[in-house]
């Protein structure tokens, strides 16, 4: 008995179909850790190897994968610190059901965790709320402020910005931050990577952590993202690691979530893992 053709296309379309839909379900569940080495040169020894996760633009409840498969992801990797840079919750979200205190208890018990505000918790309207609950499951907000971690006699200074605030010598020019061995920052917004490496000599960041880019939605291969936001079409900052001429380095998150616009293509989420070492002579 003779098929159809038309029949024949038929099924051809919707096997092409099915795989598309496969293959967006995929991209938009299958986290990616990407292992990121730093080159220090003049590196305390007792930083070396120090390991820190990235995790960013969760956008909770619209996650990738769910949140117990984070946490183990993040575990995995076995960091010396834990850094979160905004937008971990949706600016649709209720806070009250969105399992905010979930996530964050179980990066808490995973190692120190610290975390900035993204755009969607500013516009949220409950930033206080949202403060409150990532503090009361062991994560320290450090919005336009600092914390200094000890390892023997080494120190990092891990610098934080609030959602559009400036890197400012009144906030950050402390002995702390001066004296400290390495410096990193928590900031949202990857656009603004230039005020981050030209700022003052006496705060200005050795790394820089970011997100808010979201991978530029769709990757086109050998052009990179397509659509960013604050950056508009082919935007210059969207994954990965970034070195200014001056050496100062930013590593920009993918993202582990969606939001606005809700499937990415060629652009899995990500769970970028960096690494100190010291340069070899």
């Amino acid at each position: 008995m003779k098929v159809n053709k038309n029949f024949k296309r038929l099924i051809v379309l919707i096997c092409v179909i099915i795989i598309c839909i496969i293959y967006v379900i995929v991209q938009n569940n299958w986290i990616q850790s990407e292992a990121i080495e730093v080159e220090v040169a003049n590196l305390p020894q007792e930083l070396d190897n120090f390991t820190i996760a990235h995790v960013s633009d969760v956008h909770l409840p619209r996650n990738a994968s769910d949140i117990e498969t984070i946490i183990q992801m993040v575990k995995e990797q076995e960091p010396d610190i834990t850094v979160v840079t905004g937008d971990i919750i949706d600016r649709s979200a209720n806070i009250s059901t969105s399992d905010l205190h979930q996530l964050c208890a179980g990066l808490a018990e995973i190692s120190p965790a610290f975390a900035v505000s993204g755009n969607h918790e500013k516009e949220r309207g409950d930033i206080s709320e949202w403060r409150n609950i990532l503090t009361e499951n062991g994560i320290q907000v450090i919005d336009d402020t600092f914390e200094i971690i000890e390892i023997g006699t080494a120190r990092i200074a891990v610098m934080g910005l609030g959602d559009f605030m400036p890197l400012t010598e009144e906030i950050f020019a402390t002995p702390e931050i001066m004296e400290s061995d390495y410096r990193v920052l928590l900031a949202h917004r990857p656009e603004l990577w230039d005020k981050y490496y030209s700022a003052p000599e006496s705060i200005r960041p050795d790394l820089v952590f970011t997100g808010h880019a979201h991978g530029g939605q769709v990757r086109i291969p050998f052009v990179g993202g397509l659509i960013a936001p604050d950056q508009g079409f082919f935007p210059d900052y969207t994954s990965g690691l970034y070195v200014a001429e001056n050496g100062s380095k930013m590593v920009l998150s993918r993202g582990l979530g969606n939001s606005v616009i809700p499937v990415r293509i060629n652009n899995r989420p990500h769970l970028p893992v960096v690494t100190i070492t010291a340069l070899g002579e």
